[in-house]
């Protein structure tokens, strides 16, 4: 017959509960002592190993929380995988260059396809701003675009030759510069005038146009022209990029639109590489970035605002030749 268990008595669990809280008690003193050893030694190694057999001995008693030991086991695991996978700084230094985004250089926003053929003729931009003393030898033929820009830009010096409507074509057949003698041909006004700086704007009444090469010759003829009533027999000819349309305001026609300006673009920078002429992009700060005029900078799509005639202006004083 199986004998049965004996029930421990009182007094015996009375007993057991005093040598587990001896044990305890122990087990607190001994834990102290090791870790004012642990203060006293700054070797890693002293330090963990000190820890490891705390570790050991909460087990065997028996008195590590669950959660303590979860966490010890989760500490293990991610040490081991920070030892093993973790970049250095060079790697990440590596990841960092090649998941940055390519810069955008303002400067080449509005140049056509190609540009890179002629960036020799591309003004670039000096340190130092010119003040308005510069423009005292200077005349500014162009359309009603060039006509805003002095009425709106705030510039004080330079001799304006310009007309609503001007085009290539017209400048020797349709009288359109008013004098004190009447209105006249643009070479008839420029005959009266002392300049040996030369700043051109034609080509967005010629956005029209079916044949882009023609309007090249055009504007060609009309600086060779222009640069013979000079008072400098060498004078210095900046040409300025047309100017891109905003087409949603844009009611004059279809053909008014920003590939026509592309296009036109291409053909008189390929006239001031021919010709030793230095272009000014404007359109690296009006362009959007999409080929299109910045929102905001003309009420109808075309002729900028007073705002914008005035970034023409800072944008001028900062693009020329400093040897000039």
């Amino acid at each position: 017959m199986e004998q049965k268990k004996r029930r421990p008595t009182a007094q015996e669990r009375r007993s057991g509960l005093i040598i587990n809280v001896l044990t305890l008690i122990v087990l607190v003193l001994f834990i102290f002592e090791g870790k004012s050893l642990i203060s006293l030694f700054s070797n890693e190694s002293i330090q963990e190993r000190i820890q490891e057999e705390e570790q050991e001995v909460f087990a065997s008693a028996n008195l590590l929380p669950e959660e303590t030991e979860s966490e010890v086991q989760t500490e293990a695991v991610q040490k081991e995988t920070q030892t093993s996978v973790a970049p250095s700084s060079e790697n990440i230094s590596d990841q960092s260059e090649s998941d940055a985004e390519p810069e955008t250089e303002s400067r080449y926003l509005g140049l056509p396809e190609g540009y890179e053929n002629y960036m020799t003729s591309v003004v670039p931009e000096q340190s130092v701003a010119i003040d308005d003393s510069y423009f005292t030898d200077a005349v500014f033929i162009g359309d009603s675009r060039m006509e805003g820009f002095r009425n709106f830009s705030g510039i004080t010096k330079g001799s304006f030759v310009t007309a609503v409507g001007m085009e290539l074509e017209n400048i020797y057949s349709t009288p359109q510069i008013p004098t004190a003698k009447g209105t006249v041909l643009v070479m008839d006004a420029l005959k009266n005038l002392n300049y040996s700086k030369i700043y051109m704007m034609l080509g967005t009444n010629e956005l029209g146009a079916y044949d882009m090469e023609a309007v090249k010759e055009s504007y060609r003829k009309v600086l060779n022209d222009v640069k013979t009533y000079s008072s400098s027999a060498d004078p210095i000819v900046y040409v300025y990029s047309v100017i891109y349309v905003d087409e949603s305001l844009v009611t004059t026609g279809d053909y008014v639109n920003n590939a026509n300006v592309d296009t036109v673009n291409q053909k008189i920078l390929e006239m001031c590489q021919e010709e030793g002429y230095h272009y000014i992009n404007l359109n690296e700060i009006l362009s959007d970035g999409n080929h299109s005029l910045i929102p905001g900078a003309s009420e109808d799509g075309i002729h900028l605002n007073q705002e914008y005639c005035k970034k023409w202006l800072d944008y001028t004083k900062t693009h020329y030749l400093p040897q000039v």
